[in-house]
């Protein structure tokens, strides 16, 4: 049995006390945030005479959604996402939440994140989008990740950012059943054009599945760069935002994040105004965080990987996490938006070998 709250309804004063060593007299929490394979609460803290700490934490809990948590145990979300703030957010520089505690129980599939609240804030949204500055904002922390990690094999070989052959089998077949559900679901409502990228992505996903890996650029990539997943002007404005969700957390070519954000994080609109000058606001912060020098990003396998990606998550997603109003439109402008950048880029190619 887990040594520790699987829930914030059982989030007390006593644990909050041994974690924080503070005498805590009581604890209050609310939901917060849209996360849809976790749940997260604010906790409100009052300490006895003479006690000091922050005054509130934010936690994340295991979704209490079965269809959620089922598929969360699956793809070892939980246990990614604990292992991330363990083992490598302490050698990035992407800006992440202090963490207080971190455990996972393998045997009940239990989790638990105790972190800093870094409200007020403003709460991205995959369905409202974002403006110039804030894109501009998440291509650097994209970057701030991924130059630090580069070809960094004490992190990128983390035994929990291994997928199984046997699980990239499973996936690889499953998608094919996703995809004819998800064009089921969203006739009528997604261009046609779109849905037929969709079934190609289908028709290949043996191939879009296949161990890719190029050695000469290799970083920790989150693997879920979107708006719903970031708190802008954290602290009441006083830093420019924290990324959250590091339950997809891989190894691989660091373009996947990129390409990931540019179609299914921010859409086609913001993306034809301004995408070639956040594509060199990225290039620039890689290469200043340590990273390669890169050009003609746009024209690469791996930022066409990544609009395959936000493809391929939108269509997962709708099959496997809770279904619900919210979830529906957000999985319909993720496949849109990437959709669009695939169209643009004509990244169907890549699987065309």
């Amino acid at each position: 049995m887990a040594s520790f709250p699987p829930s914030a309804a059982q989030m007390d004063a006593a644990f909050m006390t041994h974690i924080l060593g503070q005498s805590v007299e009581r604890v209050d929490h609310q939901p917060i945030g849209n996360g849809l394979v976790g749940d997260s609460a604010r906790f409100d803290l009052a300490y006895a005479d003479g006690a000091s700490g922050p005054p509130s934490l934010a936690a994340k809990f295991p979704a209490a959604d079965p269809t959620s948590r089922s598929t969360a145990a699956m793809l070892r979300l939980y246990e990614k996402e604990v292992g991330f703030y363990r083992d490598i957010a302490p050698h990035v520089g992407i800006r992440t939440p202090q963490i207080h505690f971190a455990e996972y129980d393998s045997a009940s599939g239990d989790f638990l994140l105790l972190m800093e609240d870094c409200g007020p804030a403003e709460q991205g949204d995959q369905l409202a989008g974002c403006n110039a500055e804030q894109a501009e904002h998440c291509v650097e922390q994209i970057a701030a990740l991924h130059g630090p990690s580069f070809g960094n094999d004490a992190l990128t070989s983390l035994p929990f950012l291994e997928t199984s052959d046997e699980v990239r089998s499973f996936t690889a077949t499953a998608y094919v059943g996703a995809a004819e559900a998800f064009c089921t679901k969203y006739a009528g409502a997604i261009d046609p054009a779109f849905l037929e990228i969709v079934k190609a992505t289908a028709d290949k996903s043996n191939v879009l599945w296949e161990r890719s890996q190029d050695d000469q650029i290799r970083s920790i990539i989150h693997g879920d760069f979107r708006l719903d997943n970031i708190l802008f002007a954290i602290r009441g404005g006083a830093e420019p935002m924290v990324m959250l969700d590091w339950q997809t957390v891989v190894a691989g070519n660091p373009l996947t994040d990129l390409g990931y954000f540019m179609g299914a994080g921010i859409g086609s609109e913001l993306r034809a105004q301004h995408g070639s000058t956040l594509l060199d606001c990225y290039a620039a912060a890689l290469a200043k965080h340590g990273g390669p020098q890169l050009a003609d990003i746009a024209q690469t396998e791996g930022y066409a990987h990544g609009a395959l990606h936000g493809v391929t998550t939108a269509v997962f997603s709708a099959a496997f996490v809770e279904d619900n109003d919210r979830a529906r439109a957000i999985f319909q402008s993720m496949a849109e938006g990437s959709c669009s950048l695939v169209q643009e880029i004509d990244a169907l190619r890549i699987l065309e070998r």
